[in-house]
């Protein structure tokens, strides 16, 4: 073979290699979508009955606001899609389609989103959170405003208003479903996430843990006035190291034995304290799907 021969031939394979270089380099990426929602499942909607808690009460909420946005989603790469919404929402009247991100590169995504007070693009998306709700609690920093009523057989019927300035991040989050890290994108389709509040975390008795809390309400009521209203500001009166039963004494169980809340590595004093604390991490991802939390 002559050497014009082989030299022709080198340059047709390097244009060749390039041509299929470029090809791959141009080869368009797979996407996907991803629909978010917001829900408080049954507890924030029909309430938790009395056989839940320890102390027989029963809980029903007329009101479960929550102040939350900023859903994001992080590639293994650190490519990140971020949704700035932020929306107000009334979770005891049902879910709430929270936002939609499109066109993802198929794949694994990380999650992370906000849980934090109205600011002025606040969006009220659901039309059953009133100006007045919002004003109050862009006034006073609280990103869930919660309203409604206990009852116990033989004690009565006692409401409840309750506002907690909680302004977290939540990041890292493991998906309920499966116990993955986030979610799937698939291609040419939908992953469907659920930032998941539950309710149920204001009544626990332990903080730091999910494993072997127990539900009470008896604290709260005891911090009422002769009006039968519990505020927040009435569970400032409750300390947690003397805490009162509803005849002012100490506060007992059903053997007579004291009640005590566990308050773990958390520095809290008194019941409103330790509620807020124990609301902080409720958010979840699917379900039962755990974050962590990043103070912002």
């Amino acid at each position: 073979m002559s050497l014009g021969n082989v030299l022709r031939g080198a340059v047709r394979g390097f244009f060749g290699l390039v041509l299929l270089v470029s090809g791959v380099a141009c080869a368009p990426v797979a996407t996907g979508e991803a629909r978010v929602m917001m829900s408080g499942e049954k507890g924030a909607q029909d309430g938790y009955p009395s056989h839940l808690f320890q102390d027989d009460w029963s809980v029903r909420f007329t009101k479960y606001l929550v102040s939350m946005g900023d859903f994001t989603l992080t590639s293994s790469t650190g490519e990140t899609q971020v949704s700035s919404r932020h929306v107000l929402v009334d979770l005891q009247k049902g879910d709430v389609d929270l936002t939609r991100l499109t066109e993802l590169p198929a794949g694994r995504w990380n999650v992370g989103f906000a849980v934090s007070p109205p600011e002025d693009s606040t969006e009220l998306p659901d039309g059953n959170v009133s100006s007045e709700d919002l004003a109050l609690m862009r006034s006073r920093g609280y990103s869930y405003w919660l309203e409604g009523e206990a009852v116990k057989v033989n004690t009565g019927v006692y409401r409840f208003a309750f506002g907690f300035p909680v302004n977290a991040r939540m990041v890292d989050c493991i998906n309920g479903v499966d116990g993955t890290q986030g979610i799937i994108v698939p291609e040419n389709s939908t992953a469907e996430a659920e930032v998941t509040i539950h309710a149920e975390h204001m009544f626990y008795d332990r903080l730091g843990t999910h494993r072997g809390v127990q539900l009470r309400f008896e604290a709260f009521a005891a911090a009422a006035g002769p009006d039968k209203l519990i505020t927040s500001e009435d569970l400032v009166t409750q300390q947690i190291l003397d805490l009162r039963g509803m005849e002012g004494g100490e506060l007992l169980d059903a053997q007579g034995q004291p009640v005590v809340y566990e308050p773990g590595a958390y520095a809290v004093k008194t019941l409103w304290e330790f509620v807020t604390q124990s609301i902080v991490d409720q958010a979840h991802l699917n379900g039962g799907g755990v974050c962590a939390v990043s103070p912002r």
